[in-house]
């Protein structure tokens, strides 16, 4: 069976064929903006703060970073976080939409076609005598629109882009979770290190405790004395338990992030309990655009932006012509009362869709898609912005923590010699238990300040890490 056209409604779909088909090899295609990262991403020539001095002992790779920390723990727990964490699963599915959401707009660009199927059979008693009817027919149906303006292609590179982006955001997700175990890690190991000195403090205080439980008694200290120091006893015991709350609570911390199971992690972490890790020093590109592009978020938001771009140049292409090629071919039966009718039936022919009328409904829609792009665009400078300020803030805070070390290491040096000499005299009779506490004491609290800026320079690298965009280049793709 062969679906007819008058000739000349024939020629004249034929003729608008031909013409849009000229318009097509002619260029004739939409365009959509296209975001040019060079030209974006525009901060200083360089950067504000100071770079951080490189110690050629301890530089490491970006890519063998965490190693070069000489932490075996803490390496241990980057790779069990990275094998199974929610986050990260979340990211990877996303991938997977992206990626199927690409195919399928890649497959719009070629013909589909189906297999069809139909029976049916019918008895009408209303005339007699009474009809019994029943037909069957398969065939192929096929059906190609041909991308005349260009729209499937930009949107098959705009679902690229978006695959692209959701592997950045991945590798973001990944770098992300290293700083996040890296940090809760820091965090755990300066508490258990405050907690030994707490435990010191504790001891030193009860110490002095009974020498003035000793002396109230002679009368050579007063009770205002004795309740004083009965106080400091009870705040540095106070201070100790909620000290070991907070180491608690940190393990928790690393159980959700690294997913082991609880016991396990904390065999772990005894290895080398109360051990504070030491970073190394990594080389910060000079030129502030270079390390923008490298970052993994920047790279997600210019990929979002082509994404954004292609919808323009989707919703433009929409407001021309639309022209598809239709065909079919396949087999019948036709039977009525017992006789039977078999033949082959084709039909091939094109559809033109010429919008003529829609009231501005695919204008707005440009316009639409426009205004998102100029939204994304505006955030995407924003992202920037805010970007350099994560760079600069982790440098300045990291040249701060090490002078600031430097000057903390000559107070530890006085106080040891404090420390000795107290000691010394003891020995020699000239320095009581008591004087040689309250040394003691004072030195333990240098040593905690010390400790807190240690703490302070390891968490300025860890954000310097995530802001410069960690290791991603040394990472394959996320399959």
């Amino acid at each position: 069976m062969l679906l007819k056209m008058p000739k000349s409604s024939f020629q004249l779909a034929i003729s608008a064929v031909a013409a849009l088909a000229t318009l097509s090899l002619h260029g004739c295609w939409v365009t959509a903006p296209h975001p040019d990262a060079q030209a974006l991403v525009k901060p200083g020539p360089q950067w504000e703060a100071p770079l951080p001095a490189e110690e050629t002992n301890r530089v490491a790779s970006m890519a063998a970073w965490w190693a070069g920390w000489g932490d075996t723990v803490l390496t241990d727990l980057q790779a069990k976080a990275l094998q199974d964490n929610t986050s990260l699963a979340q990211a990877a599915a996303r991938i997977a939409q992206a990626r199927a959401d690409a195919a399928s707009a890649g497959a719009a660009l070629w013909p589909s076609v189906d297999l069809r199927v139909v029976y049916a059979s019918t008895r009408s008693p209303l005339q007699p005598p009474p009809v019994k009817q029943s037909y069957a027919i398969g065939g192929l149906d096929a059906r190609w629109e041909l991308d005349l303006f260009g729209g499937a292609s930009i949107t098959r590179s705009g679902a690229q882009a978006r695959v692209e982006a959701r592997e950045n955001e991945w590798q973001d997700a990944r770098i992300s979770l290293s700083a996040e175990v890296a940090n809760a890690y820091v965090a755990l190991r300066t508490c258990e290190i405050q907690q030994d000195i707490l435990q010191k403090v504790a001891n030193s205080q009860t110490l002095t405790q009974k020498l003035f439980q000793q002396r109230i008694g002679a009368g050579f200290i007063s009770a205002v004395e004795m309740a004083q120091s009965n106080t400091l006893l009870a705040n540095a015991l106070t201070q100790l338990q909620q000290q070991k709350t907070e180491c608690a609570i940190t393990v928790k911390s690393l159980v959700v992030l690294t997913g082991m199971p609880e016991p396990e992690l904390r065999s772990l972490l005894a290895t080398r309990a109360a051990q504070m890790p030491q970073p190394a020093s990594f080389v910060v590109e000079s030129v502030p655009a270079k390390v923008l592009l490298q970052r993994p978020d920047m790279r997600a938001a210019l990929q979002n932006l082509t994404a954004a771009a292609s919808e323009v140049g989707v919703a433009d292409a929409r407001r021309y012509p639309s022209l598809s090629l239709m065909g079919a071919v396949g087999r019948y039966t036709y039977s009525i009362n017992g006789q039977n009718q078999q033949g082959n039936s084709w039909f091939f022919g094109p559809v033109l869709d010429l919008p003529l009328f829609d009231a501005g409904t695919r204008r707005a829609a440009l316009d639409n898609a426009n205004a998102r792009y100029e939204e994304m665009l505006a955030a995407f400078k924003q992202k920037t912005l805010l970007a350099v300020k994560e760079v600069e803030e982790a440098l300045l805070r990291l040249d701060a923590a090490n002078q600031n070390l430097l000057q903390q290491q000559k107070i530890d040096e006085a106080q040891n010699i404090a420390m000795q000499a107290s000691e010394a005299g003891l020995k020699a009779g000239s320095y009581s238990v008591l004087e040689r506490e309250e040394v003691r004491r004072q030195q333990l609290t240098s040593q905690h300040q010390k400790l807190m800026l240690q703490r302070d320079q390891a968490a300025a690298w860890i954000a310097l890490y995530k802001a410069v965009g960690g290791d991603w280049q040394a990472e394959t793709k996320q399959e």
